[in-house]
Formats: structure tokens, C-alpha cells, sequence
């Protein structure tokens, strides 16, 4: 049997929390290692306990959540980052992907909806409701310079990983990209970290979006 998923939990609303966590414990393979609220405190708490999912709100009585995203991304960049927040614009949404965070969900989701999200954070894969992803994208085409500079960076991919980047473009996840190229999940996994490195970005969907600008259309291919 797996180890259970750690979740860190950092959000203002104390009863939110509790209540969260009350939740996420009917969940035999989640568990909470800890819950802050404050940036202060979840800062202290970040650096103090073991977790692989941070669910964090951006506001933190008047103070910015994502200040915990980048210590946790520089600090820890093998934990996945969920956002669970209230209404916010789309810049927002697009600085946290730019950023380095894998999920995007409102506080209105089910716990159920919400730990599928965890799952898949912790699997390295981007959860964003499909209402935002559009919007993201375009976003990050528009604004995100320093990563669409990188275009070049496509030119140094092997022909496997134009594969997978094509397949991240047309929206499969790693385990369809898996079934599709006849290889397993981590390999695919593997092939998505040396992506990354080479396009000097932090998300699969910063990835697709460089992808984009350089005229990968997502076609899928065969293996």
C-alpha cells in the first residue's frame, strides 16, 4: 500500500480549516500534517513539517498567499500547489500558473471535487476547471514574456519529448500520454520535468502555452 498523501493547509478562515480537515480525514490516503492561518505562521510551518500538497488561499487577512507559494516552490519544488480560493481575477490565476502552481480550485467545490484535486497536484498534474484554462492561456500568451522567450527552447527536445509536449498541448494527462506513446506514467513524468528544465518553466501549462506560441498545434502523434 502507497504512503498517504500530506496535505498542508494555510488559509485565514479558521473554521474553514478545521472544517476542511475534518473533511479530507475521510480520506484514508490523505492526510494533514498541519494547518496555518496566517502568512506568518504558515511560513514558519511550511519549513517545519513534512507534506507533498500545499492547499493554500491567496488572502491571508489582507496579506498575499502566493508569498508562501514561492518560499514552499524555491524551498520544496517537488510539493504541488493548490490553490482553493474565492473569486479572483484572471491575472491572478496566471501569475500562480507563471509561478509554479499545479491547481486552481473555488472554496465551493465539494471535498470530494477537492480531494480528486489533491490526487492529482500530487501526480504533477495541472487541475484547472476548464472555464479558466482558456482564459489562463491566453493570459500567459499575452503577458507571460519571460517564459514565451523560451520558444527557443523547443528546438533543443528530443523527437519523444515534441511527442509528450504535443500530446500536454491537445490536453491528455500523463497516464493517457502514457497508453497513447506505450510507455508508463513515470516515464512520461520524466520526459515532462526534462521539458520544463529545457523551456525554463515551472508548469505543464506554461509548457503548452510556449508550445502554442511556436505553432504546436497538439495533433496527436503515434509512437
Amino acid at each position: 500500500m502507497s504512503s498517504p498523501i500530506r496535505v498542508v493547509l494555510v488559509d485565514d478562515h479558521e473554521v474553514f480549516v478545521d472544517a476542511l480537515a475534518l473533511c479530507l480525514g475521510d480520506h484514508p490516503d490523505l492526510v494533514v500534517t498541519g494547518a496555518a492561518t496566517s502568512l506568518d505562521h504558515a511560513m514558519r510551518l511550511v519549513d517545519d513539517v513534512d507534506f507533498d500538497v500545499l492547499v493554500l488561499d491567496l488572502n491571508l487577512a489582507g496579506e498575499d498567499g502566493l508569498e508562501v507559494a514561492r518560499h514552499v516552490l524555491r524551498t520544496r519544488p517537488r510539493v504541488g500547489i493548490l490553490v482553493a480560493t474565492g473569486a479572483d481575477s484572471d491575472s491572478r490565476v496566471v501569475e500562480a500558473v507563471q509561478l509554479g502552481v499545479r491547481g486552481w480550485l473555488p472554496k465551493t467545490v465539494t471535498a470530494n471535487a477537492l480531494a480528486d484535486a489533491i490526487r492529482g497536484v500530487a501526480r504533477g498534474e495541472t487541475c484547472i476547471p476548464a472555464d479558466l484554462l482558456a482564459q489562463v492561456l491566453v493570459g500567459m500568451s499575452r503577458g507571460a514574456q519571460p517564459q514565451l522567450e523560451n520558444v527557443q527552447g523547443i528546438t533543443d527536445l528530443t523527437s519523444r519529448e515534441l511527442e509528450v509536449l504535443s500530446c500536454l498541448v491537445e490536453g491528455l494527462t500523463r497516464t493517457e500520454i502514457g497508453d497513447l506513446l506505450h510507455v508508463s506514467p513515470n516515464t512520461v513524468r520524466t520526459h515532462v520535468q526534462s521539458i520544463l528544465h529545457k523551456l525554463k518553466v515551472h508548469s505543464a501549462l506554461a509548457a503548452v502555452a510556449i508550445a502554442r506560441r511556436a505553432g504546436i498545434t497538439g495533433t496527436r502523434l503515434t509512437a
